[in-house]
């Protein structure tokens, strides 16, 4: 759909004053920035792991997607959309680019680190993960702009609280959050080319070479993990396994399902593509983490159902009934947090490797 001069307009400017359309809260121009152990990261041993590291090192220089991503490309010939829908697909919009956005504030910050702490290779791969997650931003910002959206980058990234994490919660984390968008893109991508006729905007045109960006990335984060075998051995890496899959499960349920609207206008059933994400992602991830989910049963799916009308009735409570529901809510998710987990074979472990009162004390660190 074309933006038109009455089309409604945002503009973040150098002095930060918002004009926002009424459908889109100014908290989501707000980009997530994250701190780490940057001087323990620039220690990361690559002996082991060079011959891995330098091809992928290469691949990534390699730029495939140069490209891909065409500035002159046209990302305005939408299809006419109801009101509603098209406040939809600009609220997907937004929360799109400042993810990018994100990612990309956080790949630059560690690779100046890295190269400051004289780790100029880990810090040239993590120069080439900020520049695709800038490309995806800029791209992003472009569609808004489509849509009589503005949103000035750069001005936003002076907005970033940061939060610290340890090295390993970072590797985990964004080893998750690049594999699931891999599979979130490629599978709408592989429903729209089946029906093409859904696919309403031209931005959904370029997301089979995109996911295949996220892809590589995560890949880039299960060469930091095989290099830090400390972070997936015995009861610590069990523990990091299971917190951080639930976690990002959790939140890709809730978000999908609470976001419904957005999948219905592609004709996906919310339900069944966070299902399918999960599955996949789950699956990808015993190539990297020493445990994973076992979806093979009904449990987690059960759980699964349940948590969203258990969320949806908490959301919707009032009065006294609100702490009961969220009782109920932080029930069942504590429930699908201990579900049992399988054992992969993505590293190599330590024999006779043993939970002692050492590990809890090195929880929080990488040793």
């Amino acid at each position: 759909m074309t933006a038109t001069a009455s089309s409604p307009k945002l503009r973040v400017d150098t002095r930060g004053t918002n004009e926002l359309p009424p459908h889109l809260d100014e908290n989501l121009l707000t980009p997530r920035f994250y701190v780490t152990e940057f001087k323990k990261a620039a220690k990361t041993e690559l002996t082991d792991a060079r011959e891995e590291f330098e091809a992928m090192l290469s691949e990534m220089k390699a730029d495939y997607n140069c490209t891909h991503f065409d500035r002159k490309a046209s990302l305005d010939r939408l299809q006419e959309l109801p009101q509603k829908a098209k406040e939809t697909y600009e609220s997907y919009l937004v929360r799109s680019v400042i993810s990018e956005f994100s990612g990309f504030l956080l790949f630059k910050e560690i690779s100046n680190r890295l190269k400051k702490e004289g780790n100029r290779d880990l810090g040239k791969l993590f120069q080439f993960l900020a520049r695709d997650e800038a490309r995806h931003a800029g791209f992003l910002s472009r569609a808004l702009v489509a849509e009589g959206i503005e949103v000035d980058l750069p001005h936003l990234g002076g907005k970033r609280a940061a939060t610290w994490f340890p090295i390993s919660w970072v590797i985990y984390s964004v080893y998750l959050s690049e594999k699931i968008g891999y599979w979130r893109y490629i599978l709408m991508d592989r429903h729209l080319k089946a029906n093409p006729d859904q696919a309403f905007a031209p931005l959904f045109d370029f997301f089979e070479p995109w996911c295949q960006d996220e892809n590589r990335h995560g890949d880039c984060f299960t060469v930091m993990m095989r290099c830090w075998p400390g972070i997936t051995k015995g009861f610590r890496g069990k523990l990091l396994s299971r917190f951080f899959l639930w976690s990002v499960f959790l939140t890709h349920t809730l978000t999908v399902c609470e976001r419904g609207e957005f999948y219905e206008l592609l004709g996906i059933d919310p339900k069944e593509f966070d299902e399918e994400v999960i599955k996949r992602t789950n699956h990808t991830s015993k190539n990297a983490f020493p445990w994973v989910f076992n979806l093979d049963d009904n449990k987690f799916w059960d759980l699964r159902n349940k948590i969203i009308e258990s969320f949806r009735a908490f959301v919707g409570a009032k009065g006294l009934t609100k702490p009961v529901k969220f009782v109920k809510f932080a029930t069942l998710i504590f429930k699908q947090f201990a579900l049992p987990m399988e054992k992969t074979n993505a590293l190599r472990y330590d024999k006779n490797v043993n939970f002692t009162g050492q590990d809890i004390l090195n929880f929080w660190t990488d040793k």
